[in-house]
């Protein structure tokens, strides 16, 4: 027991891969079908066997469509689509169900489920095609939020945004340096524009996007082919804020140091 406690695991480095998940309005079903990739690395530090603190950087691609949406008639018709890259700096704070070491020992197991929670800040920049060209859509201001007339309103949405990260999942030691974790997490943001859809239709003359003399910006707020965007007509809904998930599988290495026992 004494040569157990004298292994310190404290610094722990690995990385993922996975899946991404968008969930807003563009996939209020909660569908895992527009999954696409991500991934990311991370520093953990073991404060003990059961507690421990997180920092990493992910990054992921997500992308929906209401073309997609089966049942929802309304959602077909409105047509919207987006893809974003988003990146994320996060910090969170982990608590293992079981005592937990990659070190056999009696009082500990090398599995065990764990939970976490923290806060993040990442940066997502929606955009989307029309015609073979390439859009990014926060400059389009497609529910009218660059229009010069509403010097509140033209500064568009800030493309970097706050989020709670929070989820499980299960590590497994492999050996005395290597373990092998699954992990779900989802983040609850602060912002309704990861999609570029929130609010209301904008009136024609509040969207001022020209390319070659033509308002594309027009077009890229309403995609519907029967053009059912109303001015001032529901568009998105801005009551619940965008979410992003991730889902993956994690290879990480810890440092094994060995300390001197305290004498007493």
């Amino acid at each position: 027991m004494a040569d157990n406690l004298a292994h310190a695991q404290e610094n722990e480095f690995g990385f993922w891969g996975g899946t991404a998940v968008y969930l807003g309005d563009l996939n209020p079903t909660m569908s895992f079908k527009d999954a696409r990739w991500a991934g990311g690395a991370f520093y953990r530090y073991n404060i003990n066997n059961r507690m421990a603190v997180r920092v990493g950087m992910n990054y992921g691609y997500l992308d929906a469509a209401d073309s997609r949406i089966k049942n929802f008639p309304y959602l077909q018709a409105r047509n919207l689509n987006f893809k974003s890259h988003v990146a994320e700096l996060a910090a969170t704070y982990e608590l293992n169900f079981f005592k937990y070491s990659l070190v056999s020992s009696k009082d500990t197991r090398k599995w065990t489920p764990y939970i976490f929670m923290g806060a993040s800040v990442f940066y997502y920049n929606p955009y989307t095609s029309l015609d073979g060209n390439k859009y990014y859509l926060e400059s389009v201001g497609t529910e009218g939020q660059k229009t010069p007339d509403k010097p509140v309103r033209n500064k568009g949405y800030n493309q970097y945004a706050f989020a709670i990260p929070y989820g499980g999942g299960v590590k497994i030691g492999l050996s005395q340096n290597w373990a092998l974790s699954l992990e779900v997490s989802s983040r609850l943001t602060f912002t309704d524009y990861i999609d570029d859809v929130s609010g209301s239709y904008a009136e024609p003359e509040d969207i001022n996007f020209f390319t070659n003399g033509k308002n594309i910006g027009l077009d890229l707020s309403d995609r519907s082919l029967e053009k059912i965007g109303i001015p001032g007509k529901q568009r998105g809904t801005s009551k619940d804020k965008d979410r992003f998930m991730f889902v993956g599988v994690s290879l990480t290495y810890t440092i094994n140091t060995i300390k001197c026992p305290k004498v007493l």
